[in-house]
């Protein structure tokens, strides 16, 4: 069908950071809004269809714009909103997949923020990224959402010419969101040169592309989304003056199609309009819009590491503030608040490949660098001060933090004359929380007593190595040698413990380059550090196959270094015509195992027996992998430290790990949905590699793995994918490839990274896929207990604070409620639907009621009892507020 109405969007693209520095930009773009008002009000003399109006495109920067504005500018602003002239879309900001779902979840404050100014967005726009996680559509369906725009980037992304459709995104849960897949959000300015006052150049342009459309087909309606920003600054820039005498005159001229100025909600409630007088159905996708984009995040690996480690906290953090009198999440939000800097699409500046070393882009890496690390500062800091308060409430006398004078000898010794003297550790008694609602065994060593030492803000238990690889702060206050901490915690638990000698390692065994527990028998490959094998003892089946490597760590360059980046994505691209923008049909890469692979004796510690192996490169690179049979569990441990050096040409650095048999199925976490790649991404969605939050899992017709990854979230299915043109998969490989680090990106990502990295696999090897057993293993894996040191109390068996009975595939996250008053609980369902009986053991249910995920009431009755029964859709989740 011919197009005849274009609705053009007028809005700026929000990027933090890449064409300036990002503190600058916030106070930048409340003036772009401040801007576009006075330009709304300049042009409302003119016709309604060229009536200038302006779309605020973020959740994010339109509420800072409101904490910082007069009540005068507020009132003016909500009056141009109630004319339908002004309007706000809901995304708070342009995600990548790393933002977790309880780090959504509070970032979706802004959106209240707009709700209690009087304004109700009902369409949410996500600009330059190529997709959006997948839990994201229940989502936004739950805040009252209508429809989805995105207006993806082709460079290094989805092809110009697969844009411009229209589909019903069919949650996990089952539900439907209106999406819309329109062009880059700079197409009206780059190609259609609106703003120009050149309409025989606009109308060619125009002509040529929907001519195109009309060419491909499956576009049958007669209206289309055209995005507009300022023709000097797309991102970042000011509105678009000169926009409304162009649509007038266009107009006025009788050219085809007629134009029309619209906010988003109009022009999406429009769209909507054309596919109901079309008629035909639109199409349904289910499953995740994998982001090509997601790659970037490996080129700041160790800042990716740190971000995800303290994402991870954000739970647990939520859990003890939620059931601690007198409890404060603010230091909890603002390290939210950092990580969801860091999980936003934008890494440094526009000019880091063509000048790396400017002050202008090293100014801007500095800032998002720090997000993470400020983020990660601040969650140990909202850790410790919250367990240390949780503590308090529980255990009887002093805990960790209470005496800051007492003096220790480098050596880690108790200097004589303190006026507090605990004695040794192994004699203390100890605080200990389970987040999860998942049963727990506890079993971790017994941190040092940093004596009120530095670090003051970081728990003990936190500055260890079992917490995270490289995290030992004081190399001579080491975890006690001969005693443990270990209970068996029920979910949403704590408890007083005190050590208990470790167990005895009876069934430990080593040799040359092999060890084994009473479970597994392990045993390095000298030739590249991998397993050789690894045997089930119980079974007699080796869980390594010649196909299928486990811990395979590869180095990938290009033959030649000359072609740079552009061998990648590409070369130079005329974004007056954006079908040229295009990936090349394929990538030559060469690739390594290390040179020299040595192997260090077996070592024995209370955590288990575990086998050391260096490897090096020639041109510079070694990693240290570090393989554990653990006393206690089931899983294999492995820690590797990876020691880049500085290499300006594209690069990578993977570790490899798969399944023996055939046939394979690759599982994803994305985030309270656990996809099936094969079956379970959108059409369009980048397939070589993918962003996940706690785990991976093989499938095949003899095996299974399950590869929890707490710090590497770039899993490329079917192994390793790079050589292809991005969108399709190579080879049908039992493997996930983990893609540790690149520097592939000729735009706003670093082009070099050096240093120790380090990265945590935990391995399941299984006969069979269990998803449920999958899920379960990675969240105990990846979501640390709380220890806090509790000196003299008396012990305490654990209880548990939540109580959730039903079917193990339904979990829940836990949090305090906006202004503290009352719990707000997430019910995340894996299964089939299931009714759930939940309890607060100890603490009377007076009332609760379904909310949006928001915080926000929804119309219906308070749900009553102490003990509450409700439904979880399948694949679903539903949010309650129990005060």
């Amino acid at each position: 069908m011919a197009i005849r109405d274009i609705l053009l969007i007028n809005h700026t693209h929000t990027d933090i950071g890449y064409t300036d520095y990002a503190d600058t930009l916030f106070r930048h773009q409340r003036r772009i809004i401040d801007d576009a008002l006075d330009l709304v009000e300049a042009e409302r003399d003119r016709p309604d269809e060229a009536r200038f109006r302006w779309t605020c495109e973020v959740s994010a920067i339109t509420a800072d714009w409101f904490r910082h504005a007069s009540e005068g500018q507020k009132d003016r602003f909500r009056g141009l909103y109630a004319d339908g002239l002004v309007d706000a879309a809901a995304m708070p900001v342009h995600w990548t997949p790393l933002i977790s779902p309880a780090n959504a979840l509070r970032s979706l404050k802004h959106l209240r923020l707009l709700k209690d100014e009087g304004l109700d967005p009902k369409v949410a726009m996500q600009c330059d990224v190529n997709g959006l996680g997948w839990f994201w559509t229940d989502l936004l369906i739950d805040l009252g959402i209508e429809g989805f725009l995105l207006e993806s980037n082709p460079h290094r992304g989805t092809h110009f010419d697969s844009m411009q459709r229209l589909f019903d995104w069919r949650s996990p849960s089952g539900r439907d969101l209106f999406t819309y897949h329109g062009w880059h959000y700079s197409t009206g300015t780059n190609t259609f040169f609106l703003g120009n006052d050149d309409p025989e150049d606009t109308q060619a342009n125009i002509d040529r592309v929907l001519a195109r459309l009309e060419e491909r087909g499956g576009y049958p309606y007669d209206k289309v989304i055209m995005p507009v920003t300022n023709k000097a600054a797309p991102d970042n820039g000011f509105a678009t003056r000169g926009l409304s005498e162009f649509v007038e005159r266009w107009n006025g001229e009788g050219r085809s199609p007629a134009m029309r100025i619209c906010t988003v909600t109009e022009a999406m409630r429009t769209m909507r309009q054309s596919v109901a007088e079309e008629g035909s159905p639109l199409p349904v996708h289910a499953g995740d819009w994998s982001d090509y984009w997601v790659d970037g995040v490996g080129s700041t690996a160790y800042e990716t590491v740190v971000a995800r480690q303290a994402e991870r906290l954000l739970p647990t953090i939520d859990f003890l503030t939620a059931f601690t009198k007198g409890g404060d999440d603010s230091l909890l939000d603002r390290a939210a608040d950092e990580l969801q800097w860091y999980d936003e699409h934008t890494w440094g500046a526009y000019n880091t490949h063509a000048d790396p070393d400017s002050p202008f882009a090293r100014m801007q890496l500095s800032w998002k660098t720090h997000r993470a690390h400020h983020g990660f500062a601040l969650a140990l800091e909202a850790a410790s001060t919250e367990g240390r308060r949780r503590a308090h409430e529980v255990a009887d006398g002093a805990v960790e933090g209470d005496h800051i004078l007492r003096r220790v000898t480098s050596k880690g010794e108790r200097h004589g004359g303190n006026a507090f003297d605990p004695g040794p550790v192994e004699e203390h008694a100890y605080y200990v929380a389970n987040p999860s609602a998942y049963p727990r065994h506890l079993y971790w060593p017994v941190p040092a007593d940093h004596a009120g030492s530095a670090p003051q803000t970081i728990l003990d238990a936190h500055s260890t190595e079992r917490f995270m690889t490289g995290m030992q702060t004081r190399a001579e206050q080491r975890p006690s040698a001969t005693h443990v901490l270990t209970a068996d915690l029920p979910p949403f638990s704590e408890a007083v413990i005190r050590p208990v000698t470790a167990p005895q390692t009876r069934g430990f065994a080593s040799g040359d380059g092999w060890i084994e527990n009473p479970r597994w028998r392990l045993e390095v490959d000298s030739a590249d550090g991998a397993l050789r094998s690894l045997v089930d003892k119980e079974t007699g089946r080796d869980c390594v196959a010649p196909d299928a490597p486990l811990g395979r760590m590869v180095y990938e360059a290009l033959p030649d270094p000359s072609k740079d980046r552009f061998a990648t994505f590409g070369g130079d691209y005329d974004w007056s015509r954006m079908e040229t923008i295009r990936w090349p049909e394929g990538t030559d890469f060469d690739r390594w195992t290390a040179a020299e692979v040595t192997v260090e004796s077996p070592d024995v510690t209370p955590m288990g027996i575990s086998l050391t192996v260096h490897l090096a490169w020639p041109h510079g690179d070694s990693a240290r992998i570090t393989y554990r049979l653990p006393v206690q569990g089931e899983g294999i441990e492995v820690d590797a430290m990876l020691f880049k050096t500085p290499v300006t040409a594209p690069e990578s650095v993977y570790m490899l790990f798969g399944a023996p048999g055939a046939s394979p199925s690759i599982h994803l976490d994305v985030g309270d949905a656990v996809i099936d790649v094969a079956r379970e991404q959108i059409p369009f969605s980048c397939e070589a590699w993918l962003g996940i939050q706690r785990f991976a899992a093989i499938g095949t017709d003899s095996a299974a793995l399950t590869i929890a990854s707490p710090d590497a979230p770039l899993a490329q299915p079917f192994g390793i994918q790079t050589g292809n043109v991005g969108s399709g998969r190579q080879g049908e490989d039992p493997v996930v490839a983990f893609w540790l680090t690149n520097n592939h990106w000729d735009t706003n990502f670093p082009i070099v990274q050096s240093g120790g990295i380090p990265f945590r696999f935990r391995l399941l090897p299984r006969a069979a896929l269990d998803l449920a057993e999958s899920a379960r293993f990675a969240e105990l894996e990846t979501t640390p207990p709380l220890i806090v040191r509790a000196y003299d109390s008396a012990e305490q068996a654990p209880h548990q604070l939540l109580q959730l009975d039903g079917p193990e595939s339904v979990t829940a996250r836990v949090r305090p409620a906006p202004g503290g008053a009352g719990l707000l609980v997430t019910l995340v369902n894996a299964g089939a639907a299931a009714e759930v009986r939940l309890s607060t053991p100890g603490r009377e249910i007076a009332s609760a009621k379904r909310v949006a995920p928001d915080g926000t009431a929804l119309p219906g009755d308070s749900l009553g009892g102490p003990v509450l029964s409700v439904e979880v859709p399948p694949r679903g989740a539903i949010h309650l507020l129990l005060e």
